[in-house]
Formats: structure tokens, sequence, C-alpha cells
């Protein structure tokens, strides 16, 4: 049985070698080749000296040569870190500097990023273009080109254990600063083996490869998909978050599986013509990220009756630590479904603010994972490990590594886990979980912004809306633009605020902190 990620499209390859493994518009690549392109990749990366345990930038675009550089990159015994090319240089070169990345496995469309900002990738020294030979893309750098990766003997990497460094994907920060969450092998194949099992996937299945590489969703989408040997299909970038395209690439491919989040699901119910469109190939929805609003699920369960429709939930730091099966009927869907109860690689427990383990369903708490699921903690930052994760010997129900998620949750008669909301100071927006400190931290860099703070308004679409309050005696009515545009420069754009207000003063409570409570009643009343 597969131990490492990149095991299992060795694996799929021996048993079924020219089932096709992933397929683009114009464009496919069987398990066999895709095996041979991921070796060519990893005899280059080894001629570049690089050593077990490297830190490898993934800057691309989801394509057939993306996927080839992904698995190369983890057949040299590296971890490989996906950056968002569409986040800002600052955070990009945050990240590159974090993790010490010296070696960048780029799409054309990803260095184009790399071209664009530079001076946010200075200490980048080779560039492996996986689906170019412009080397006038990465100019001023050593330059491999997908020429000299097909000229080169492909290897299989035979020196990973499980326990290695898999990938780094990074998550906002409260301080500021994104924060890099470890993931080894071991802790990804205990959900891929779940997953691959839970939605019963089979090499017949055409699986959608919507999440961006960045974003944990992308773990089933890539990994369990090619553990059962079915053929990924990769959403194109025009696609993904346009309602009518995305209907139109799923009928056409006809997807069978797809993950997803809520956001773009609802944006999809609305569509007026979304009635009328069928989508008979739809064996398993999932969704994950944020909760589904009760009025678009009905909408999805009533149009899709025999599709199986399930919420999955999990933090970056264990990804999905529990799993629902929509049940319900459609007109009985009145409020959002439970999380539902814990996956095969998970223990889940629920404290209080006292860390006192809450036994009694109907009370709130706090919700604990312990397990295989658990992350191994954040890279170079000890502090914020200790904060999240921890080990404790004293209490049996304690007795392993475990992660708060910050997440309150009760649970219900059935015995399935309701969420509740948060402890902290995060929300999720657009499926992604957000800490409302780095915005404010970026908002805080113009210096003539004396106070700030960040409100949650809860959407039926997105999950949340973001509303800035600022307080300046420069600013007038508004915000002006030089703000707007500085803290673009260092948030990516789906954590970009979608209103700011200029005030003298941000309201305060009765011990003088600012008055989030009358700041939300203030934009629900303006928006």
């Amino acid at each position: 049985m597969p131990a490492l990620l990149h095991e299992l499209i060795v694996t799929s390859a021996a048993n079924n070698p020219d089932k096709i493994a992933i397929a683009e518009k114009d464009a496919s690549i069987s398990y066999r080749e895709l095996v041979d392109r991921a070796g060519k990749v990893e005899t280059v990366l080894a001629g570049l000296g690089v050593r077990h345990g490297d830190r490898i930038g993934l800057l691309a675009h989801k394509n057939i040569a993306c996927y080839t550089g992904l698995y190369g990159i983890l057949m040299a015994g590296c971890a490989y870190v996906p950056l968002d090319r569409r986040a800002p240089g600052h955070r990009l070169g945050y990240i590159v500097d974090d993790c010490d990345i010296r070696i960048l496995v780029c799409t054309a469309k990803g260095a184009k990023t790399l071209q664009k900002d530079p001076e946010s990738f200075k200490s980048v020294e080779h560039v492996v273009l996986v689906d170019s030979d412009d080397e006038s893309l990465a100019a001023g750098r050593n330059v491999i080109t997908a020429a000299e990766i097909d000229a080169a003997e492909p290897a299989v990497s035979d020196h990973c254990v499980d326990t290695d460094l898999a990938y780094i994907l990074y998550t906002s920060g409260s301080t500021g600063a994104p924060k890099g969450v470890m993931i080894s092998h071991a802790v990804s194949m205990s959900f891929v083996r779940w997953a691959a099992e839970e939605t019963e996937l089979s090499p017949d299945d055409r699986v959608s490869g919507h999440a961006p590489l960045h974003f944990d969703l992308s773990v089933f989408d890539v990994f369990s998909t090619h553990k059962m040997g079915a053929t990924l299909f990769p959403v194109p970038d025009g696609a993904s978050t346009f309602p009518s395209r995305l209907t139109d690439w799923m009928i056409n491919n006809e997807i069978s599986v797809w993950y997803s989040v809520p956001s773009i699901l609802s944006m999809m119910a609305k569509q007026p013509t979304f009635e009328e469109r069928r989508f008979p190939h739809l064996r398993v929805l999932l969704f994950a990220g944020e909760v589904f609003p009760a009025k678009y699920l009905k909408v999805w369960v009533a149009h899709c009756p025999d599709t199986i429709f399930k919420n999955w939930y999990g933090p970056t730091e264990t990804n999905v630590i529990t799993s629902y099966t929509v049940h319900i009927p459609a007109d009985k869907i009145d409020k959002p479904v439970p999380i539902g109860k814990a996956t095969r690689n998970a223990a889940l427990f629920r404290i209080d603010k006292d860390g006192n383990r809450v036994t009694d369903d109907n009370v709130s708490g706090e919700l604990l994972a312990r397990g295989p699921c658990v992350a191994i903690g954040y890279w170079g930052d000890e502090e914020k490990t200790r904060s999240r994760f921890f080990d404790n010997s004293e209490q049996p129900w304690l007795r392993d590594r475990v992660y708060r998620t910050g997440d309150l949750v009760t649970i219900d008669e059935n015995g399935d886990i309701i969420f509740q909301g948060r402890a902290d100071h995060q929300v999720k927006s657009r499926g992604y979980r957000i800490e409302l400190g780095e915005i404010e931290a970026a908002l805080y860099r113009d210096q003539s912004i004396q106070e700030a703070a960040v409100i949650p308004v809860p959407d039926d679409l997105i999950g949340n809306r973001l509303w800035a309050f600022v307080a300046s005696p420069a600013f007038s009515d508004e915000v002006p633009n030089t703000v707007i545009d500085n803290v673009k420069r260092f948030v990516p754009p789906y954590m970009v605020p979608d209103h700011f207000v200029a005030m003298d003063e941000l309201p305060k409570t009765s011990n003088g902190k600012i008055d989030r409570q009358k700041l939300l009643g203030k934009a629900e009343s303006e928006g």
C-alpha cells in the first residue's frame, strides 16, 4: 500500500498505465506518462543540488505541466509550497523568505508573476519552467526549460519516509503575517485514504480540480483522485469563478465528483437558467470551507435528486475531520446542515474557556482534534505552534498531540456536530479562513490611521462580507484610494474589505475597547 503521496501515481501507473490521469480541453496525460514526466522533473531538481526536506516553490496555474512539477518535487524528497500567483508581492515575498525558497517550479503563467515583481523573489536562484522554453520569463536566474526536462532521464525517489514534510500551505495570520501549516506525507495520506473510501471513488470517476493548490481542498482533488486511478479535470482559470461558465464546463466534461465551496455553489444556484441545466453524471457533490445557506442547498438537492451531497469540515491544520451526508428532503431543508461526525482518522473533543472538557451536548465548547490528521505545526514559528498544538499526557482524553480549532460547536440529538461560531478573531469568507488581525495590521501600515477595525457581516453568498472602519484626522468623509491600494499590497484579493468607512473615531465599550457590535450594527444598517 502506498505510504507516500507520489507513490499514488506510481501504483496507479502499475495497475493501469494507459488510463488518463489528467485531462484538459485539448490535452491529456496517462498515468505512465505522468510518472515519467514527474521523474524527469525529479532528475532536474537533483541536478540543481536539492537536499532532502528542501522547500520548493510552486508558482503555477493548474495544468498538466503544473502537476508533473508538483509530483516531481515530492519524488525529489522535497516539500512543495504552492504560491498564489494573484497574491500581492509583499505576501509572496514573505513566504519565499520564510521558507528559504531557492528554487521555483513555474508554468509560463506563474512566471509572469515573477516577471512583474522580481524583487519579491530576490532569493530565488533557479526557475524550472515546466511548460515553456522562454528563458526571458525568468531573466537573471538560472532557468531550466521544458525542453531540458524532456531531455532528462526519469528517476523515481526511494529515499522518503512518511514522516517527511510533503507540503506547506500558508493561511491568514493574526499578527499580520501568514503562517505556514506543515503537512507530512503520513498526515495527508490519512485524509486521502479516508476521502477516497468515503466518496467511493473508482477509476471511472471524473473529478473536478476546482480548488487552487494553495487551498487545502485541492488535496482531495489531486491525491484521492490519483490514489484510485481516476481522472482529474483541472477547472480552467476562465471558468472557476464564473457560474455560467463553470456550469457549462461541468456538464461538458461529465464531472462525476465535485468538491467546492458553498459560495460558488450558491452563485450557480442563483443563475436564472440553473433549473434548465442538468448534471446527469454528477454522483457526489462535496462542499466545505463555510456554511452553505439553506435556501441554496435546497435548490441543489431538489435539482439533483440522484446526487450524494456531503458537508465536510476541517481547518487546514487537520484537513477534513467531520463529514455529514445530506439525507434531508429538499423541502425540509430550512437551516444550515450539521458538519457531521468525526472521520476515521480524527478523535474529537470539546473544552470550555477554562480548558475543561465539555460533555453536555447542548453546551457550546471549542472543538479539539487529535490523531493522525493533526499537522506537524507552523513552519519556523514555535510560539504559534504552541498556541494551537499541544501534547497532554495528564488527561487520558488528551494524551496525544492535539489541535485547537477555535471553532465553537454543540452536538444535536443525532450525535452530529453543529457549528456555532468562532472563539477568536477569525472568520470565513469565500471559503477562506481569514484572520481579521492580518487585515487590520495592513491598515495600520498607513501612519495616518489612528484606529482600525475590520468587521465581518454575514452574507448568504460568500459567508461574510468585510467592512473596514478607520479613524484618521487626515480623512474627511471617505477613505482615500491610497489606503485601499496599500491594503491590496499586503493581503490577497479575497482578504481586501468590500467596504471602507471613515469615522472621526471608532465607538468604544465601557472598558475602552473598540465596540465591534456597534460597528456591526452600522454596517448592517448601511449595507
